[in-house]
This record gives structure tokens, C-alpha cells and sequence, in this order.
């Protein structure tokens, strides 16, 4: 995984952001220049065709969400609770944003189709640092990390279609982790 700057990842959102608003088709070079702050001339450029800068966008996207992720997820000082919030509104709470605007879906079908398909394996990479955080932090056996894991995303990931905004999310995912969490004590 390559690292990205802040700015590229603040970038690849908002084209992201732009794209769900518009949808590939509809999206211009544009648009695109507006939301970055660049000419249209300077995103083809730099890409070369729309398609380039999609692939760049999803791609950076995804890049700076799981390195944010398994940064955290590396941090033993923080909370279980805190960092399972955290973790889990960066994953799916910020993509709230790109889903409920008029092409979120597609966009959304786009993202997963690219993550799955990554030579990354975001998905199982994900899963395997959150069952490797919750063992290590003694919430599960390693017999159950990885089920834990696989549930709490899939938890996260029911609410995603579920909720309208960000702070929904982020307070019925607080619920449900807290649900977890007394359960386990």
C-alpha cells in the first residue's frame, strides 16, 4: 500500500463526494477542477481522461481510509471502545456522506467493486487487524476473533444502509459497541 498525503486523501473525498453528487456520467472535469481547486486543464493533465481520475479517486480514497484505520488499530494506548468508534466511523460513517447523495449507491457499488478487486485485499486485511485488536486487548479468544470481527463489520455495515448521517451512525454504533463491550465484563 502506498502512502498518500493528507491533501491527495482531503482530494480523492471530495471528487469522491463530487462523483456521488453528479455520477460518473455526469460528472465533468469541471466539477472535478472546482472541488480541488485545480484548472481543467491541470486534472487532465494529471490524469489524462476522467476514467483515470476515477480509478486515482476511488483508489487514494481507499488508500488513506485503510491507513488511517490500521494506524489506529496499531495504537494500544487508545480505548477498545474508542478506537472500535473511531475505526468503525472512519470505515463507514464518513462514507454516509457519499451514499446519501443523488449517485451514492453506484459509487458505492464502484468502491466495493475496486476493493474487492484490489491486489490489497482491503476487506480481509481489515477483518484480520480489527480480530488481531480485539484478541489482543483479551475481548475474544483467537477461536473467536475473526467471527467478532466479520459481526462487527457486518453490524456496521447494515447500519450504513440504515442511517441518513454520520452522527446517527456513529451513536447506534456506539450503542451496539457498548452493548458488546458490557456484555463482555
Amino acid at each position: 500500500m502506498f502512502k498518500t498525503t493528507k491533501n491527495e486523501n482531503s482530494n480523492a473525498k471530495g471528487v469522491l463526494t463530487t462523483f456521488s453528487k453528479y455520477g460518473f456520467q455526469k460528472t465533468s472535469m469541471e466539477n472535478i477542477a472546482h472541488t480541488i481547486g485545480l484548472s481543467r486543464q491541470s486534472i487532465y493533465n494529471k490524469f489524462g481522461s476522467k476514467e483515470q481520475c476515477y480509478e486515482w479517486t476511488i483508489n487514494t480514497y481507499l488508500n488513506g481510509m485503510y491507513n488511517r484505520v490500521f494506524t489506529i488499530l496499531n495504537n494500544d494506548e487508545l480505548s477498545m471502545k474508542y478506537t472500535l468508534i473511531r475505526v468503525f466511523d472512519i470505515v463507514i460513517g464518513e462514507a454516509i456522506e457519499i451514499v446519501s447523495q443523488a449517485h451514492g449507491t453506484e459509487i458505492l457499488d464502484d468502491v466495493l467493486r475496486m476493493t474487492n478487486n484490489s491486489d490489497e485485499d482491503w476487506p480481509l486485511r481489515f477483518r484480520t487487524r480489527l480480530a488481531d485488536f480485539l484478541e489482543r486487548h483479551n475481548y475474544v479468544s483467537s477461536n473467536n476473533a475473526n467471527v467478532m470481527a466479520f459481526a462487527l463489520i457486518s453490524v456496521g455495515k447494515g447500519l450504513l444502509l440504515e442511517q441518513t448521517s454520520r452522527t446517527q451512525f456513529v451513536e447506534d454504533m456506539t450503542l451496539i459497541i457498548d452493548c458488546l463491550i458490557k456484555h463482555k465484563e
